[in-house]
């Protein structure tokens, strides 16, 4: 549901001791979804190609954490450190509550009410799970719409084109029966409010990836918007400890 306005809280602070890049996936922001078969995977690694960096720490958040889970695998030698925060997981099977909330969003996407399916999203990911939703900063709200309304606007026309995106590579196997054969030093964070499902997932992460360690923030799906500084000081303490002195 976010694109690089995601981490607009992180970008100055990281960018004190790091090289910082905060690309839009396929899709998000200003990146296009083309046509035909693709992966998320060979975009990123083309990335890091592009601006020259061998390695790197990755941090994905929800669909983006499932990306970079999948690059750990594919490209060890490319992952210095592993931030997870409140990842999605390939060869994770979806909860009935996943299927039902897919369901209404595709509803409400095919009767063109994008309104109504940006308000979903925010009540699910934004307001979260046993939390009043009055205590959800209006302005958080608002930012987290303008980039779910964004990604509607893209994605929509996308599928409805010929030929539409994809089939879209992924790790095989899947991820989630390999997740023991992650190397790279690894953090899990989640929202005490996310949805079950999502918090059911970082549990596995942190249980499954050899010496991960894990974070729970008071927040739902959006950790490092919803709590940027707590976020960030602990992302930059675990990245002190996790890269080489020579990659600082």
């Amino acid at each position: 549901m976010g694109d690089r306005r995601l981490w607009e809280p992180q970008a100055d602070a990281f960018s004190e001791r790091h090289l910082v890049l905060r690309p839009d996936l396929r899709g998000f922001g200003e990146s296009p979804l083309p046509g035909g078969p693709f992966s998320y995977v060979d975009d990123l690694r083309a990335l890091l190609d592009h601006v020259g960096i061998d390695r790197a720490a990755v941090v994905g958040n929800s669909f983006g954490g499932r990306v970079v889970l999948d690059f750990a695998l594919v490209h060890p030698e490319r992952v210095a450190a592993l931030v997870l925060v409140d990842a999605a997981l390939s060869g994770h099977e979806s909860w009935p509550a996943s299927e039902a909330f897919d369901e209404e969003e595709d509803t409400l996407l095919d009767a063109g009410r994008l309104d109504e399916a940006v308000e979903l999203n925010l009540r699910t990911w934004v307001d979260g799970t046993g939390r009043d939703p009055a205590a959800v900063p209006a302005e958080l709200r608002r930012r987290v719409g303008e980039m779910q309304r964004r990604a509607f606007e893209i994605v929509v026309p996308a599928f409805e084109a010929s030929p539409p995106p994809g089939p879209v590579g992924w790790a095989d196997p899947p991820t989630a029966t390999r997740l023991a054969e992650i190397g790279a030093p690894t953090l899990v964070v989640v929202g005490r409010y996310d949805v079950e499902e999502f918090r059911a997932i970082s549990d596995r992460l942190a249980a499954e990836i050899p010496g991960a360690s894990k974070a729970v923030f008071d927040a739902a799906h959006l950790p490092a918007l919803e709590r940027p500084d707590e976020f960030n000081r602990l992302v930059l303490d675990f990245l002190e400890d996790a890269l080489p002195v020579e990659a600082g």
